[in-house]
């Protein structure tokens, strides 16, 4: 297993939320006993991303031993505009679902079936909503934007968590979702889309 960022880099070197993404990396290396030189990594990333003459995707992979290794793909061309609830269910006290790694079989599992524009929200053991396999979510209660605490058994986004910054969002358990709800999706790469909530027998292509 290796910790894993995923970032997007605009043409010409920019990279926002950089700062996010170093910071959340470092401390899931402290909380998880891996090796982490955020320097070393900030200077490799910037030296790469001027390089950039179009928007890419880096995605940076950490080993236990403070080894890194610096992919560039293509954006994602594929719209999500459709979710569905996952038929299996996270348990919340896992501590590993606050942290982004390599082991994805979790997501993997719960995308299985669904088509390029469909992703699965993931359900705790209480039934609340978490997260999509991809990105932390929001649904609009009362006028607020309000997204799941950590606690529910969710990564710590690094969008999510610029948004809570700016008092866009607030934090506050989401225990059911229906067919119909509008679903704000938050995700560094994509930035933030809006996707509605079928049945899975829709949604599962």
């Amino acid at each position: 297993m290796e910790l894993l960022e995923t970032m997007r880099v605009e043409a010409g070197g920019a990279i926002p939320l950089l700062d996010r993404h170093l910071a959340r990396i470092a401390n899931s290396a402290q909380i998880l006993g891996f090796l982490c030189h955020s320097a070393e990594l900030r200077a490799a990333i910037k030296r790469e991303a001027i390089k950039q003459k179009e928007s890419v995707v880096f995605r940076l992979l950490l080993a236990r031993d403070g080894s890194h290794e610096l992919q560039v793909k293509p954006m994602p061309t594929n719209q999500i505009t459709r979710l569905v609830l996952a038929p299996t269910r996270v348990n919340s006290a896992d501590p590993m679902l606050r942290h982004k790694t390599t082991a994805r079989s979790l997501y993997d599992t719960a995308r299985v079936g669904l088509p390029p524009n469909a992703d699965a929200i993931l359900l705790n053991e209480r039934g609340e909503a978490t997260e999509t396999t991809i990105a932390n979510i929001a649904v609009l209660r009362d006028g607020v934007w309000i997204t799941p605490p950590i606690s529910c058994g969710a990564l710590a986004g690094v969008m999510r968590a610029q948004l809570l910054d700016e008092r866009k969002l607030v934090e506050a358990v989401i225990p059911a979702l229906v067919p119909g709800d509008l679903i704000r999706c938050l995700n560094a790469v994509r930035s933030i889309y809006d996707a509605s909530i079928e049945p899975r027998s829709q949604g599962s292509g």
